[in-house]
Order: structure tokens, then C-alpha cells, then sequence
């Protein structure tokens, strides 16, 4: 898996898309668009990231 600018994260029920990955971390914000559809789910991107932040 290889994450780009802009895949859609589910986590808790919400969804989150990427901004930026730089080396292996992955920072995301919130996606306030109103789709509910992702690409993928915070536990598969765990296993390959060690640091996931959530920019505010």
C-alpha cells in the first residue's frame, strides 16, 4: 500500500484525508465533503506507518 495526497481514511466514523506522507508518517485532516465512501481503514495503515497525526 502506498498512500497518496488525497486517499480517504476511516477512523472512529469519521473520515480523514491524507495531506501529506513524509517518510513514515502519514498526516491527515478532517474531509468535510459529505461522502461517506474511504479508501481505507486507520488499522491498515498502522501496519505499515508508525506515526499517524490528525492536523486540526
Amino acid at each position: 500500500m502506498k498512500l497518496n495526497k488525497g486517499d480517504r481514511i476511516k477512523c472512529d466514523d469519521s473520515i480523514y484525508a491524507v495531506v501529506a506522507v513524509i517518510w513514515s508518517a502519514v498526516y491527515l485532516s478532517a474531509a468535510d465533503d459529505g461522502s461517506t465512501d474511504y479508501d481505507y481503514e486507520i488499522e491498515d495503515i498502522y501496519k505499515k506507518y508508525k506515526d499517524v497525526e490528525i492536523l486540526g
